[in-house]
């Protein structure tokens, strides 16, 4: 079973007036997006962090797929899961329940906060202001759901973020299964969510606006310029 070392800061939710899935995470950690969170834009969402094991986000899917609360999901995956000590994991379900663990061996400063259909989690942050940042920020921002992912995240980065320094960042949000929405990362950057925000904010006209426009011009199989 493969395991890497990711300390991160990540926050994931479910929007309640959209209902889609969302997530946004930094690391000092090349390629954080590689490895989490997994999506399903009908099931739900599953970060893994900490000594990660990238194999517990496909399965905690799986059993969300399969009708599972989050808690359920969550104690499963901890049950099987020898490492537990090691990982953080949070799960947000269909319904926007979230649980999440913090396991005790993961490095200082750790924890997780579980809110109202949104989960913040990190571990060797810089300081203890880092997730309640994060938070203020994601409850205070009056943007989509997006912007609202990258404001926290923003924020935590602000705040002190990953105490080791800065290398990688990504966001996603799902939408419909088999559509990318919101997919974007920053594998290697000295300011990767300052770079993060710009690649969103720059490509958001290009396909993100006309999300919904060029789904159905595909399944009508017809130029999205011909659609009426």
């Amino acid at each position: 079973m493969p395991d890497f070392y990711c300390n991160t800061f990540a926050i994931i939710a479910r929007c309640p007036d959209t209902k889609q899935f969302g997530a946004a995470v930094a690391s000092k950690f090349p390629g954080v997006g590689a490895y989490s969170p997994v999506i399903d834009p009908e099931a739900g969402i599953v970060a893994t962090q900490g000594w990660v094991n990238p194999t517990l986000g496909p399965l905690g899917i799986e059993l969300l797929r399969g009708g599972m609360t989050a808690n359920e999901v969550l104690n499963k995956l901890l049950l099987e899961d020898p490492g537990r000590e090691l990982r953080q994991v949070s799960v947000v379900d269909r319904f926007g329940n979230c649980a999440a663990y913090t396991g005790r061996e993961n490095d200082d400063v750790k924890g997780h906060l579980i809110r109202d259909q949104f989960c913040i989690s990190g571990n060797l942050l810089a300081n203890d202001s880092v997730m309640g940042a994060m938070e203020k920020a994601y409850a205070l921002c009056d943007g989509d759901f997006a912007d609202r992912l990258l404001a926290a995240l923003q924020a935590g980065s602000r705040a002190g973020g990953d105490r080791r320094g800065k290398q990688s960042a990504a966001i996603k949000v799902a939408a419909i299964a088999g559509f990318p929405f919101i997919d974007f990362r920053v594998d290697d950057h000295p300011e990767p969510v300052d770079e993060l925000e710009r690649i969103y904010r720059d490509n958001k006209s290009v396909l993100i606006d006309q999300y919904y426009d060029w789904v159905d011009a595909v399944k009508q199989g017809i130029p999205l310029e011909k659609k009426g």
